[in-house]
């Protein structure tokens, strides 16, 4: 997989909503293409089942996933706060 994605580079695996800039095997670029994956390997193995043979032009992290709270404070509070 890695001739797939050309000179894309990203320090930290992290789940959350990837964008993508892609040319597809046609040629046509397509911008802002929004993924969500539990780590970057997990999106670009949707964007490849999604648009067979394209090149990753450019691809970022937009939103991190949180992580699940287990805390029970922490779960008072995001219903207090849903509530408010």
């Amino acid at each position: 997989m890695s001739q797939f994605w050309g000179n894309v580079t990203m320090s930290v695996e992290s789940a959350g909503k990837y964008s993508y800039t892609i040319r597809s095997a046609n040629g046509v670029i397509v911008k802002n293409l929004q993924i969500y994956g539990k780590s970057r390997a997990d999106a670009d193995e949707k964007i490849e089942q999604m648009y067979r043979r394209c090149e990753v032009l450019s691809c970022e992290l937009l939103t991190q996933a949180k992580p699940m709270s287990s805390n029970y404070e922490d779960v008072l509070d995001a219903i207090v706060s849903s509530n408010a």
